[in-house]
């Protein structure tokens, strides 16, 4: 049995006002040639289809255009992430043939979809992001005294125990290798800076260890074997003692925080109960890269990808440059974020007490910093006559 794991697309997203959609849909013909090339028997999308919940409609049509391509070749299973509208992602879902399943609806939670190929049966559990608010009262599974449920701790850890319960119930009557697909945030996973924060009260983060015990003190089934994870951009997994826990990370960098990530697509490769897995890099259609130093470092020593790469330009003089940003663009002709960034430790050295300071001693020293020499005795006089004029148009 093969699967396809992937999430994060952002389809909309745009990065710094740049608009990414040219870009993703080159990742899109590439991830299409890769199904076409390792024929997995499904693929398997965890989630931030969209990058936000009213997406455009260029994005939507590009969403279209590839379900359409990928289904021709396979399965495809999606859950909505916490950038989606899961009404909006899985409007029309029950019209949909079976090589097309959206699950975005937290009453589906525990029941599979069912792939089987040969002698092998892989049972995928989708479990859509789990916001806590609705999910604790949708997945709630205790009562009280008087038969009346029990809202779930509102709690992101809380929420996911609550739909491993119902996972390991239906698991532990089936044949075959158990899947769970879930957007989610891991307690000891590397972010970047492009992740939407989903903290409810700090309590924003799962216990890896809960894919092995399944939400239960007992376990009644055999356990998962692969847990597909989607939300956090870098590609990153943990050994639980049961299940591996990967996320595929988002095929194209958002923010400059990823720019030395190697992107990549998941293929799972599961015979009976063991799981092997291979990354398959994603060519990048673009290139981020951050560069800081003086104007000076910054237009005499300038990098090979200067030309064609996606900037972040920190400019560190004491003072701001003359024409900062038209000198930077010379230079690094896509700088997306140019930033004047005086050294801090340089700033506080001159940053004054004010409270005992007159208006004409802290215009001296803002002059004197802005301008990094001390003002003339002309500059001076004008100062002082322009103050001596704002008191006197307050009396």
């Amino acid at each position: 049995m093969k699967l396809i794991h992937t999430a994060d697309w952002h389809l909309g997203k745009t990065l710094h006002k740049l608009s990414l959609e040219d870009f993703q849909a080159s990742f899109l013909d590439h991830l299409f040639e890769l199904t076409r090339a390792e024929q997995p028997d499904a693929i398997l999308l965890a989630g931030d289809v969209y990058d936000r919940a009213i997406p455009p409609t260029t994005s939507i049509h590009l969403l279209e255009d590839t379900l359409q391509r990928l289904t021709e070749l396979t399965r495809v299973v999606v859950i909505p992430g916490n950038h989606d509208s899961a009404p909006r992602l899985g409007f029309g879902s029950k019209l949909f043939t079976e090589r097309l399943r959206i699950v975005s609806e937290t009453t589906a939670v525990g029941k599979p979809v069912v792939i089987a190929s040969g002698d092998e049966v892989v049972n995928v559990y989708p479990v859509p992001y789990l916001e806590p608010d609705i999910a604790r009262i949708t997945l709630a599974d205790e009562v009280d005294d008087e038969g009346v449920l029990t809202s779930l701790a509102r709690s992101h850890q809380a929420v996911m125990e609550a739909a491993l319960r119902r996972i390991d119930a239906d698991l532990a009557v089936r044949e075959g290798a158990g899947i769970a697909m879930i957007h989610a945030f891991i307690a000891g996973s590397a972010t970047s800076d492009s992740e939407r924060d989903i903290s409810v009260g700090g309590s924003q983060s799962i216990n890896p260890s809960v894919f092995q015990a399944l939400g239960a003190e007992t376990r009644a089934s055999r356990g998962l074997s692969y847990v597909a994870a989607g939300h956090l951009h870098r590609p990153q997994q943990f050994e639980t003692g049961g299940p591996i826990v990967r996320y595929s990370g988002s095929p194209l960098p958002f923010s400059f925080s990823e720019a030395s990530d190697k992107k990549s697509t998941t293929i799972v490769n599961i015979e009976g109960t063991r799981v092997e897995l291979e990354q398959v890099p994603v060519p990048q259609p673009y290139s981020l890269h951050q560069v800081r130093g003086t104007i000076e470092q910054l237009t005499s020593d300038v990098p090979e990808w200067a030309t064609t790469g996606f900037a972040h330009v920190e400019v560190t003089d004491l003072t701001r440059p003359e024409h900062l940003h038209e000198r930077i663009k010379a230079h690094y002709p896509n700088a997306l974020l140019i930033r004047h960034t005086p050294p801090a430790s340089k700033i506080e050295a001159v940053t004054p007490s004010v409270e005992k300071k007159s208006p004409e001693e802290l215009s001296l020293e803002f002059f004197e910093l802005a301008l990094g020499r001390g003002v003339d005795a002309r500059e001076a006089e004008i100062i002082e006559q322009a103050w001596a004029t704002v008191l006197q148009e307050a009396k």
